[in-house]
């Protein structure tokens, strides 16, 4: 009986071990991205608000945790900012204008790369996407959440990133904003799995080259 006890025990004891230690891989393996957000267009409070949530809970889902600045409004710029210090993949920039027109009224954004893919910007067209009839379905601030998701998808997947459905697609068809109303449109599990895959190489490359730099005296 005595030696089944401490059997037991030392189950116990190596179970949780291995549930830490999962637990720690998995905190330590989390992408950790800043967005800086610049409301141009004066979306509400409440509608940003919205719109992070809703962002934050999808780029959760691929592994990667968000980290927003608020970099105000040309009228009420943040003192001493470093909204601008972008850095890819790690600090990314997304604008709302209001001014600015799209190609087509089912454009409600775009974003901005190099012949490699990489790039920092991103703009949201917020006056077409408030007058949308998507809003009659979709509150706007989580419409606005999904925009930026998708844009941010395209500046973290490359470019070609389009697919024929889901959260990526080119146009959101019905089933999209139906998807989108009951808040399970998200990135495919491939593309999570790119996004995570390419946010952590292109990391582990710069830190790298910090390394280098270190160790030549630069």
């Amino acid at each position: 009986m005595r030696n089944a006890a401490v059997l037991a025990l030392s189950l116990l004891i190596l179970g949780f071990a291995q549930s830490v230690a999962a637990d720690f891989n998995s905190e330590a393996s989390v992408v950790r991205l800043t967005v800086s957000v610049f409301n141009d267009a004066g979306a509400s409070p409440s509608v940003m608000s919205q719109a992070r949530n809703r962002a934050t809970l999808i780029l959760r889902r691929a592994g990667i945790s968000l980290v927003w600045l608020d970099c105000g409004t040309p009228a009420n710029p943040p003192p001493n900012s470093v909204c601008s210090d972008l850095s890819f993949p790690q600090h990314l920039s997304v604008r709302l204008v209001s001014t600015a027109g799209p190609p087509s009224e089912d454009t409600f954004g775009r974003t901005f790369q190099n012949a490699e893919g990489e790039g920092n910007y991103a703009l949201v067209y917020f006056n077409v996407l408030a007058r949308s009839s998507v809003t009659e379905s979709v509150p706007a601030g989580d419409l606005l959440g999904f925009v930026i998701a998708h844009e941010l998808g395209h500046l973290l997947l490359g470019r070609d990133s389009h697919s024929a459905t889901g959260l990526m697609a080119p146009v959101w068809q019905a089933g999209e904003v139906r998807m989108a109303s009951q808040g399970i449109l998200f990135f495919t599990g491939d593309q999570q799995e790119r996004i995570r895959l390419r946010c952590l190489t292109a990391q582990a490359a710069l830190k790298k080259t910090g390394m280098s730099l270190t160790r030549s005296g630069k």
